[in-house]
């Protein structure tokens, strides 16, 4: 019997201080997992939009809170590197240590490419271009056969190729038809000119290309520059109202610049002035 409460004793005073030795390790645990957890340290996130992720890492490098760039968009009118969006948003409640992640305005303007709008009404292809975030500076008009009726856009002198790449923002400028004026012009000769150099003779004299056909369609752009005019419709020397369309064809072929040209001669224009 001795025996038996030695026993009884010894195991009781072991049980305690098992227990006690429990209680102790959950306390020191639970105090490690607070601190790495950074339990109880939480900060309200601010309002970081519009601001520059260099002045938000700055606002917030107190609170030990990183800031993430995710993504990034171009809006037009914002300035580039501001932060658009964030995650979590303002007021919330974060850990220290934990990130905010940001979308910013892009550095580079995005581009589109510039759509089809000859022949369109001006209407309709100002709310074309301004949708796709071009923005029409203005509208010139021009004699044309077709009133109201978009000729081309141009930035400058130079008119826009259907799928130029333009930035967002770009403005161009509507070149519209006002019907045909009573003053007339004798066409020149467009043989052996480009398309281009087409274009600004045709600019001068306030007549309109009309369309343009290649004997072989060209590979690119670029190939296309080397094609110049063989044929033209009036046909030069023809005297016509101002606005009136001229329609090209184009070619590679020497064989086809080498044909004697087709002129209508009248005793009132010299006929040096057809080339």
């Amino acid at each position: 019997m001795k025996d038996f409460f030695k026993f009884s004793k010894t195991f009781v005073i072991n049980l305690c201080i098992a227990i006690a030795l429990f209680f102790v390790l959950g306390y020191v645990v639970l105090k490690l997992f607070a601190v790495y957890t950074s339990h109880g340290e939480e900060v309200t996130v601010p309002n970081i939009k519009n601001m520059q992720v260099t002045e938000a890492s700055q606002l917030l490098v107190k609170d030990e809170v990183e800031v993430e760039i995710i993504d990034s968009v171009f809006l037009l009118g914002k300035q580039p590197g501001i932060i658009i969006e964030q995650n979590p948003a303002p007021d919330a409640k974060i850990k220290k240590g934990r990130k905010i992640y940001v979308v910013i305005n892009s550095f580079t303007k995005k581009k589109v490419r510039f759509p089809e709008i000859k022949e369109y009404p001006f209407r309709q292809a100002q709310s074309v271009l301004e949708n796709i975030g071009l923005k029409v500076s203005s509208i010139e008009y021009v004699p044309s056969e077709f009133k109201n009726i978009v000729l081309y856009a141009k930035i400058g002198d130079n008119a826009i190729d259907t799928n130029t790449e333009l930035a967002i923002g770009t403005n161009v400028v509507l070149v519209v038809g006002q019907g045909l004026s009573d003053e007339k012009v004798h066409l020149p000769s467009f043989r052996r000119m480009t398309l281009d150099e087409a274009r600004k003779k045709s600019f001068e004299l306030m007549v309109n290309i009309g369309v343009v056909r290649y004997d072989v369609q060209p590979a690119d752009a670029e190939d296309a520059k080397l094609y110049v005019v063989y044929k033209q419709e009036p046909i030069a020397g023809t005297e016509v109202q101002l606005g009136k369309y001229v329609h090209l064809w184009l070619t590679k072929d020497d064989s086809l610049l080498n044909t004697p040209e087709e002129i209508n001669i009248s005793n009132d224009y010299d006929i040096e002035n057809f080339f």
